[in-house]
């Protein structure tokens, strides 16, 4: 019998699924069910979500493979669509940054060429657009999918479930007059006036909140020199942006490394697993110790340079952002980006920055084992330096906050860790309450980014009423659990029952419900990892041979009525 597989959601996620699913040797029937009116491209690279001006920071050459790659299809296209996303032919290479919406537009053309593949094949590939569903409920050993009301209230049994409903973010951010909880969809900040903005957070978000609100109210453009430069219309108003963050910093310009990731010499997957089966005590500090030993060995000026001996998880932060905390924001970032359009040219790998990128990831597969105690510790005091690391941004991003700042648009400020946002009582936007000063918004975004979600959080019901989703827990040094947001699953993504037991032929590759866990999971590469473990896990299943199977002939009239294409 045919397996159906349902998959819901058509980001990344989905693609990376579907382009391995469709290589199974067994028949499969997939459906792949999307909410909004275009599947194959995900919330981040939505049009309409996202805008033009809001650009994505991972170039061509580190997306996964797909059957064409971005800069070799972008070279591909029209001159009349590189004229509107405001891209020069001249300019596209593999190292290359673009808008998010123009990342969209290549998923999409990429989901559309693996479908008309598999087409070849012997599966078959339905997709379902303007498809919420509802609610997913068990039924003997299958799962049925139930479609909303203003989606026609269709209902279909699937044997395989995969939700890969990626970010999630607000459809109405705007949640008081002026207050907006997100940055996205970039349509909600259009009604905005002009006066002062606070943007709250310094990441590649908050930039996206700044670059919408800023080509709302003006335009860059560049001077006789070359200097980019960013000037308010002539009948806007005044325009003040402020971001913040607890460092008040901002990210640091994109740099040159070699691709794919060199091997670490000491702080290797091996050894970070050989660690985490002697168990959780201890295990952080044990992880830095590795950590230390690959930064010494990588750049001996830099551990000199910081007093890298001297130092433990638990200070090791105060000394990376060192001397960057006392610098001026703006004129820290305009040196840094000139290294590194200087790296670039010399295509020079700074020793430091390169060893903390590629170890981020084999770091991140401690954390998922580490004590409710060592957790804590790892979040307040060690997690943000590889944020910092590998969440660094494209250099026009840069020139970007910069011209503004030029501008008398936009500033910094340094939350610290004691502020405090209130919004209750005001006619409009919020006040920023800071060491006994007061700042006062017309209008407040917070663009700190994907928050994390917890099994209430899920909007299917059914699977939390019958006990198949569980809120994920770590364990305190004096054995108590403690509550860490997200959802307990398997090294296949499938949830666990009580933490225990996985469900069979459910899977939940969403990031926002795997954060607690992964803490660094959120771009196009973790997208591919997630569903590419699915994936297998569904075909080793659907392969693996059975000496015996009894076939119910009534099972298929009893399903119900099918969601019809």
């Amino acid at each position: 019998m045919r397996k159906r597989v349902a998959i819901i959601g058509s980001g990344p996620t989905a693609i990376f699924a579907l382009q391995d699913l469709v290589k199974c040797s067994a028949s499969l029937d997939i459906a792949i069910f999307e909410r909004t009116d275009v599947a194959g491209k995900g919330t981040p690279y939505q049009r309409g979500i996202n805008d033009l001006a809001m650009l994505s920071n991972i170039p061509s050459i580190e997306v996964p493979a797909l059957p064409v790659m971005l800069h070799d299809w972008l070279a591909l296209q029209s001159d009349e669509y590189l004229n509107e996303i405001g891209v020069a032919r001249s300019e596209i290479t593999d190292r290359a940054f673009y808008p998010r919406v123009v990342v969209g537009d290549y998923f999409r053309s990429q989901f559309d060429a693996i479908i008309d593949a598999s087409r070849a094949s012997r599966h078959t590939v339905d997709v379902f657009e303007n498809a919420a569903v509802d609610d997913v409920q068990p039924v003997g050993d299958q799962f049925k999918l139930c479609l909303s009301p203003e989606h026609g209230g269709a209902e279909a049994l699937f044997d395989y479930v995969v939700i890969a409903t990626g970010h999630s973010f607000p459809s109405e951010p705007e949640t008081s007059p002026g207050y907006f909880e997100a940055p996205w969809p970039a349509t909600a900040l259009q009604s905005i006036p002009s006066g002062k903005i606070g943007i709250l957070g310094t990441s590649l978000s908050a930039i996206d909140a700044v670059m919408t609100v800023a080509t709302k109210f003006g335009e860059f453009t560049k001077s006789k020199g070359g200097e980019l430069k960013y000037s308010v219309n002539a009948n806007g108003q005044a325009l003040d942006i402020v971001m913040m963050s607890r460092k008040g910093l901002l990210p640091e310009a994109d740099f040159y490394f070699p691709i794919p990731y060199l091997e670490p010499k000491i702080c290797t997957q091996q050894a970070v697993d050989d660690r985490i089966a002697l168990g959780s005590s201890g295990l952080l500090d044990d992880i830095f110790e590795l950590f230390r030993q690959e930064l010494a060995v990588a750049d001996s000026d830099y551990s000199k340079a910081i007093d890298l001996d001297g130092l433990t998880v638990d200070t090791f932060a105060v000394a990376y952002y060192g001397v960057r905390d006392k610098e001026d924001p703006f004129e820290w970032a305009a040196s840094n980006l000139a290294e590194a359009k200087r790296n670039y040219a010399q295509k020079h790998t700074v020793p430091w920055r390169y060893a903390i990128l590629i170890t981020h990831e084999i770091i991140e597969t401690a954390v998922g084992f580490m004590n409710a105690d060592d957790l804590g510790r790892f979040n307040r005091n060690f997690k943000s330096i590889f944020a910092d690391d590998y969440a660094t941004v494209p250099h026009l991003s840069i020139e970007r906050l910069l011209a503004l700042h030029r501008s008398g648009c936009l500033g910094i400020v340094a939350l610290g860790d004691d502020s405090e946002i209130v919004k209750e009582g005001l006619e409009r936007g919020a006040t920023v309450e800071i060491a006994g000063t007061t700042l006062r918004f017309d209008t407040f975004i917070d663009a700190t980014g994907q928050k994390t979600l917890s099994a209430t959080d899920l909007p299917f019901p059914c699977l939390i009423e019958r006990g198949l989703i569980s809120e994920a827990k770590t364990m305190t040094a004096v054995g108590n659990h403690r509550r860490t947001g997200g959802i307990d699953v398997d090294d296949q993504c499938r949830p666990l029952i009580a933490g225990v037991r996985p469900v069979r032929r459910l899977y939940v590759p969403a990031v926002s419900y795997l954060l607690h866990k992964r803490p660094f999971i959120q771009g196009i590469t973790s997208a591919a990892e997630l569903g590419q473990i699915v994936a297998a896990s569904i075909i080793a299943e659907v392969t693996r041979p059975v000496r015996s199977r009894r076939v119910r002939s009534s099972a298929r009239a009893q399903a119900p009525a099918e969601i019809a294409a």
